[in-house]
């Protein structure tokens, strides 16, 4: 019986750690406009303009989302080479956190 216990309680565990890392909240474009007046973000089209300077690709699309309590636009980017990168930005700042090639559906 102990060890049933046992068992569950580190299963209990486990779900609360994966619990932990749940997916950033992204926002609707209205949520983003009221999120740049209320919280003092940057707008989107300068974060854009500054991942696609900075990635020399042109900027597609971006989405507020919160992630670990920071805003961070999730900006796309189309390369020259036709790849799509993913840019982050974080909103309050304007500093570029990272940028990741999207793999290949079949990779």
């Amino acid at each position: 019986m102990n060890g049933v216990i046992l068992s569950l309680g580190l299963l209990v565990g486990l779900c609360l750690c994966v619990r932990t890392q749940a997916a950033p909240r992204c926002y609707s474009t209205g949520e983003t406009r009221e999120k740049i007046a209320t919280d003092g973000l940057t707008e989107p089209f300068r974060a854009m303009q500054k991942a696609a300077a900075r990635t020399q690709a042109e900027a597609l699309a971006a989405k507020l989302c919160l992630g670990d309590d920071d805003f961070v636009y999730e900006i796309s980017l189309l390369r020259r080479d036709g790849k799509i990168i993913r840019a982050f930005v974080n909103a309050k700042s304007g500093q570029m956190l990272d940028a990741k090639s999207e793999k290949k559906r079949g990779d």
